[in-house]
């Protein structure tokens, strides 16, 4: 099924332009850098379409809102975690916002690893979120390791019963290894190969 996804033009095609919006959030500001990594913080422990609309309840508020209108927000829209994710994103702004592409950009250019060591230094960013996150801005050798992703290794028996929730970091690069040897089988990097597996479990290419 994912090779003839995989081998598929019109998935192919949707992918590859997926892969083009990253390659040029790569190239943007500072802004962009840094709305990227809220949607991600958004993102943990809910679904795609609910930071989604978070994301896009807060605008350009993420900038400059207090904590308190920024909580407000994010309840108003029906974001379940309103008052954990607010002070994440403040605490984000106050550490990074106006750094994040100068610190974290030349280290991901060099290696990709420790940029994301780097971003597990942001409250609320874990290995996940931090891997995610350098995806959605134009880097694409690590893993995003969640459910769906869970869910495809253990279909294919590549992986046994795991839980999703509470992996450990070592497990996590275990994982990402796995998902790695399966991305070269089709001469993929695995962030992208990610796009096609998400689209195989769930029918969108989204994240």
């Amino acid at each position: 099924m994912l090779r003839s996804l995989v081998q598929n033009p019109k998935v192919r095609a949707r992918v590859l332009e997926r892969v083009d919006e990253f390659k040029l959030n790569n190239l943007s500001n500072e802004e962009v850098w840094f709305r990227e990594l809220t949607f991600c913080l958004l993102t943990a422990n809910s679904s795609f379409i609910s930071a989604y609309q978070a994301l896009n309840c807060l605008g350009d508020k993420i900038y400059y809102a207090d904590e308190e209108v920024v909580r407000n927000i994010l309840k108003s829209c029906k974001y379940r975690f309103y008052n954990l994710k607010a002070k994440y994103i403040i605490m984000a702004r106050e550490k990074v916002y106006g750094k994040l592409k100068e610190e974290i950009k030349p280290l991901a250019d060099n290696d990709q690893q420790l940029a994301r060591e780097k971003l597990l230094n942001i409250k609320g960013i874990g290995m996940k979120e931090a891997s995610h996150f350098l995806r959605n801005v134009g880097y694409f050798d690590l893993a995003i390791i969640d459910r769906h992703l869970i869910n495809f290794m253990k279909r294919i028996g590549a992986i046994g019963e795991t839980d999703v929730k509470h992996l450990s970091k070592s497990r996590y690069i275990y994982f990402e290894n796995v998902l790695k040897s399966i991305a070269s089988n089709f001469n993929l990097s695995v962030g992208i190969l990610d796009l096609f597996i998400w689209y195989n479990e769930t029918n969108t290419i989204v994240k």
